[in-house]
């Protein structure tokens, strides 16, 4: 039988274990000709809410299309005063959601490539691919999401996961050499999305980071304006890699920073708190890199080093006992990554003499 919900894709047995559990899904769970689908709404003048039952026919980011179940009428309802939707799902889409909550990620990534199969309306095709992008980020393959993320962003132009972006926010080292070879091959692609996220990854690349440089700068009057801010943010990559950003910047990139949507704060928050960490603001350094931690959880990846900086930037400020709870709180969200194995000998560190700012 189908399986209903409100429609957020979040965080699969071995498939030798489950394989046939996933055929007998499939074979009860096709959708029905006419889905019931229910959308709570705001009313106009935000003073009340409204109910409406029928059949999504298109979702994204600007508008939500419902076909009502008598009489075929359409609604069409902006996504910005959408509260709820409770959608039905085919039951392997609802064990795909639930995998990847509990970070069996093998397992989720074939159950949403099963889903793909059955499903035919397509913002629920979209809601899928969105799924296997946060299975790749969970496992910090930037390839692999890079691509997803795009293909997503093809079939659905308005897509409303563009919060699902795996850029880079990185600045010292160099990018690996798989993520680089893919991100040359995204310059290819039309569109200022790709341009956009072939420039992050090869920011870092020792050969094309100048071209990378020069792209950045031109998405900053992109007409795409999710491209534009995030572009924006990405330029003080570029600054702070040649030195300390002054507090009057550092102020300017905070205003820019509050211009974005919620949802695309996590990355340049990352930033802010690594120039405040150079302008040795450790306090408000952590706080930024908690905002991350704790509120961009997407990329579970960033996140986890996020927590690790906001725990070293509080052991600078020796607050000991509050960057050890952090430690604790590395290892125990964010086991397996690189961040909880390199902090994981820090979880007892000594007092450290405070150093003035």
């Amino acid at each position: 039988m189908a399986g209903t919900g409100i429609v957020t894709s979040s965080p699969f047995p071995r498939v030798s274990r489950w394989g046939g559990c996933l055929l007998l899904l499939l074979a009860a769970g096709s959708l029905p000709a006419q889905s019931r689908d229910q959308v709570v709404f705001r009313q106009p003048d935000g003073r009340g809410r409204l109910a409406r039952t029928g059949t999504i026919i298109e979702y994204d980011a600007v508008e939500l299309v419902l076909k009502s179940r008598i009489g075929g009428q359409i609604w069409k309802i902006p996504a910005a005063r959408i509260v709820s939707v409770n959608s039905t799902r085919i039951p392997v889409h609802d064990e795909a959601l639930k995998r990847l909550e509990r970070g069996e990620i093998p397992e989720a990534r074939a159950a949403f490539r099963l889903a793909l199969d059955e499903a035919s309306r397509r913002w629920v095709r979209g809601e899928l691919l969105a799924g296997l992008v946060r299975c790749a980020l969970h496992e910090g393959d930037y390839q692999r999401a890079g691509s997803q993320f795009l293909n997503l962003c093809d079939s659905t132009p308005r897509s409303r996961h563009f919060e699902l972006a795996p850029l880079d926010w990185y600045i010292g080292g160099t990018t690996a050499a798989a993520v680089a070879g893919e991100a040359r091959a995204w310059r290819g692609r039309k569109g200022d999305v790709a341009r956009l996220l072939a420039a992050s990854h090869l920011l870092r690349d020792r050969t094309f980071g100048a071209e990378a440089e020069n792209e950045i700068r031109r998405l900053r009057i992109s007409t795409d304006s999710r491209v534009r801010g995030l572009a924006i943010a990405q330029s003080w990559r570029i600054e702070l890699r040649r030195g300390e950003v002054s507090a009057a910047r550092l102020d300017e990139w905070l205003r820019q920073a509050r211009d974005l949507p919620g949802s695309q704060r996590g990355g340049p928050w990352f930033v802010i708190g690594l120039a405040r960490v150079k302008r040795r603001r450790f306090q408000s350094a952590a706080s930024a890199f908690l905002w991350t931690s704790l509120v961009f959880r997407n990329d579970h990846h960033l996140a986890a080093r996020a927590t690790q900086h906001a725990a070293d930037a509080l052991l600078a400020d020796n607050q000991t006992s509050a960057a050890r709870t952090l430690y604790r709180d590395l290892a125990r969200r964010f086991p397996g990554t690189p961040a909880a194995r390199e902090a994981a000998p820090r979880e007892n560190p000594p007092r450290r003499r405070r150093t003035s700012p």
